[in-house]
């Protein structure tokens, strides 16, 4: 299941997204509203492009494309996450100073570690990206 406020964000995100493009489209607000971010993918492939946007006409390209988009933002909420819950952690009698101490280091490790494989991810994967269209659907 899903958090609330991820399947907010994803809803609101279809409807302006949707509007944007100048096709509201409700019938996809309320499956993302039904079923979170998992339909994402779906919804990023096949909705209607903008006026100077090219996109293959390869519906499973498509999807890995976007599959790869939602999953970053997704990981990245979670690290988000995760990062304020250990670093506005309460005190505890149960857990000592200095343990406290290691798990705000180790998120802000953490936290700096993604940022930097997740923009190495990125790169190598728009490069992949542009190198596939350019050589398979002559973009």
């Amino acid at each position: 299941m899903w958090p609330r406020w991820v399947r907010l964000i994803s809803t609101l995100w279809v409807a302006f997204d949707s509007k944007k493009r100048k096709s509201v489209d409700y019938l996809w607000v309320l499956i993302i509203l039904l079923l979170g971010p998992l339909l994402l993918p779906i919804y990023i492939a096949t909705r209607p492009l903008l006026k100077n946007e090219k996109r293959p006409n390869c519906l499973i390209w498509n999807l890995i494309v976007a599959i790869e988009n939602i999953t970053l933002w997704l990981v990245g909420l979670a690290v988000a996450a995760v990062f304020v819950e250990n670093v506005t952690m309460p005190k505890n009698k149960d857990v000592a100073e200095v343990k406290r101490a290691e798990i705000k280091a180790g998120s802000f490790l953490g936290l700096i570690l993604f940022i930097i494989l997740a923009g190495l991810e990125k790169t190598g994967f728009e490069a992949f990206k542009s190198y596939i269209e350019k050589k398979y659907f002559k973009l």
